[in-house]
């Protein structure tokens, strides 16, 4: 008998010792359904004119503000300075900061931040650090006279070209807590560009292709600590689609309709984020739209965003342990900034157990009451 229909018995026949059983049933089921609901995101505006770079474990974001790398904390903003113009494109759990700062002459050099920005810097003209961990290692790209890019890793107040994959062109986009760093290299000839993993132990070292999902190129942007590796790959000449790597399988995670995706980070749940397409949009002239993947599920961020108002989620960049995300937002108008996204908490999921517990008090109350039924009859 639905619940509602108890209503209509005569007062007589609903003891006081049904209700809370009733009660308890109800909450339980509204719990399970909320369980399964989608994902939710409440927006946290950060500095005008911003562009995120990364997020830590404490939900502080980097970027770059009005030409200078900026530190926010979802309140306050903090300009890290530089000679000239500068940006901020990794940051680790512990508050060390690297990125890009132009100098008196020109040129652009990788810093770290630990409290002061300090150059630490370049193999050739030009270089820019991309991710840096809990020891202040700092992996990045170098440019060389000929314009061409190359990868490095700043480790123990040196830095190094860490190889390519054949050709005498590479990019490093991101590194472990342990010193794994993730990028792209052309092959032998410049035949494909790969996305790389590097491994460094002693005075070993290893740079491995970790290959494409059919198509001709692929690059990685992020890396965990559990070693899964997020980027992108085509999978046919005109189709690009994020991936995630692990176990040594490339995995497409697909896109939002549209032929181009992209994974930009990943936590160490396994959650990435990036951007994507839909159907019919065309790179350049229609917004792409943010997304989060997770759970084998990939989610437009425009959709579980509660209340955006005038703002579009075009790009994530990062997220974190806690779920929290580094993005961009525009609107209609032109003013764009660099937004966290943090997680709206879901009620919990009734423990199996819990459930057949309150069937089975409630099964019994029930029975109690057909017996007291009979009884009075």
């Amino acid at each position: 008998m639905p619940i509602h229909h108890l209503r209509q018995l005569p007062r007589l026949l609903l003891p006081r010792l049904l209700l809370p059983q009733l009660l308890l049933l109800c909450v339980l089921l509204a719990c399970a359904r909320a369980a399964f609901a989608q994902p939710a995101y409440v927006l946290v505006f950060g500095p005008e004119n911003s562009s995120p770079g990364a997020i830590n474990r404490a939900g502080s974001l980097v970027g770059q503000a009005s030409g200078e790398a900026f530190l926010w904390d979802g309140g306050a903003t903090v300009g890290l300075g530089g000679m000239g113009g500068s940006a901020a494109f990794g940051i680790s759990n512990n508050g060390l900061i690297t990125g890009a700062a132009d100098r008196p002459d020109g040129s652009s050099h990788a810093f770290l931040f630990d409290g002061s920005l300090r150059d630490i810097g370049q193999l050739g003209v030009a270089s820019s650090g991309a991710g840096v961990n809990r020891a202040g290692q700092v992996a990045g790209t170098w440019v060389d006279e000929a314009g061409e890019n190359h990868a490095f890793l700043y480790s123990g107040g040196v830095m190094r070209d860490i190889g390519n994959l054949g050709a005498n062109s590479a990019r490093a986009t991101a590194i472990s807590e342990r010193g794994e760093v993730v990028g792209s290299s052309f092959l032998e000839g410049f035949t494909s560009l790969q996305a790389f993993f590097y491994y460094a132990s002693g005075n070993i070292s290893s740079i491995t292709a970790l290959g494409t999902l059919g198509g001709p190129s692929s690059w990685a942007n992020a890396i965990n600590n559990n070693l899964q590796i997020a980027g992108a790959s085509y999978i046919d000449d005109d189709t690009l689609h994020a991936f995630l790597y692990e176990g040594g399988v490339m995995r497409d995670i697909g896109s939002l309709g549209g032929a181009f995706t992209e994974a930009r980070g990943i936590n160490d749940v396994g959650w990435v984020v990036g951007y994507s397409t839909y159907a019919d949009d065309v790179p350049g002239i229609d917004f792409a739209s943010a997304f989060l993947y997770r759970d084998d599920a990939m989610f437009d961020l425009n959709l579980i965003v509660e209340r955006p108002g005038l703002w579009s989620i075009l790009d994530a960049y990062d997220i974190n342990e806690a779920g929290q995300i580094a993005a961009t937002a525009c609107t209609d108008f032109g003013d764009c900034r660099a937004v966290r996204l943090d997680p709206i908490p879901a009620v919990p999921e009734p423990q199996p157990a819990a459930l057949l517990l309150a069937g089975l008090v409630l099964g019994g109350a029930w029975t109690g009451l057909r017996r007291r039924t009979r009884r009075q009859s």
